[in-house]
């Protein structure tokens, strides 16, 4: 049995999103500042991040799904909803494999499986785990090494700076500590959180170079 596991960046930068405005809403209420003297337009901005807090909060709970493959079958279930689909694997009746834009111009794959009854997309921004989720499905392999190579490819760069970031953030944080003599638990989040976009940062750097090498090869 497999259970997909939620994109780790994705699940990161909604939590970001979610635990800053919701923070700002909290303040902005238990403070009265809707009936306060403040300005019309702080007003307005703070609104609108409050509106924008509560859209994230239900987008979340639209988007969410967990996804269970067991006996050739894979179960899709969204929690709050209260939504349940099922396709049949060996009952397929079309595959569609593509890459797709998304978080300023980052590749991101998905497939769609269409069986008797319906159909159903798994894809690598809502699934960290969308090799392993759809490594029992058969379709075209050239197919599925040109959408693998076409992410690899945009998203290289990108990752590069992320990683970067993150390992000039941890080393700040580790001669912070040691300068200040005290390790604060805010300060142990942060290295964990850290830690964790920089493992899974530097593993997709790893297999996006193995994918671009092996990709080149081929071609020669």
């Amino acid at each position: 049995m497999k259970i997909g596991i939620n994109n780790i960046f994705t699940s990161f930068w909604f939590f970001i999103m979610f635990l800053c405005g919701g923070t700002l809403t909290y303040i902005s209420f238990d403070r009265n500042l809707f009936t306060s003297d403040l300005i019309f337009i702080a007003k307005f901005f703070v609104g609108l991040i409050v509106l924008m807090t509560i859209g994230i909060l239900f987008y979340f709970l639209y988007k969410f799904r967990i996804i269970i493959i067991d006996n050739n079958k894979i179960i899709s279930i969204n929690p709050f909803w209260l939504k349940k689909e099922q396709i049949d694997l060996t009952k397929i009746k079309k595959l569609k494999l593509e890459n797709f834009f998304a978080f300023r111009g980052t590749v991101y794959r998905r497939i769609e499986i269409t069986d008797i009854k319906g159909k159903l997309e798994i894809n690598d921004l809502e699934f960290e785990n969308f090799e392993k989720l759809t490594s029992e499905i058969k379709f075209d392999g050239n197919k599925k090494k040109e959408i693998d190579l076409k992410q690899a490819k945009s998203n290289l760069s990108s990752l590069n700076f992320n990683v970067y970031i993150l390992s000039g953030l941890l080393i700040f944080l580790v001669f912070n500590t040691i300068w200040n003599s005290g390790f604060h638990p805010i300060i142990l989040a942060f290295f964990i959180c850290i830690g964790i976009l920089l493992y899974a940062s530097l593993k997709r750097k790893i297999e996006y170079k193995r994918i671009i090498k092996n990709g080149l090869q081929h071609r020669v």
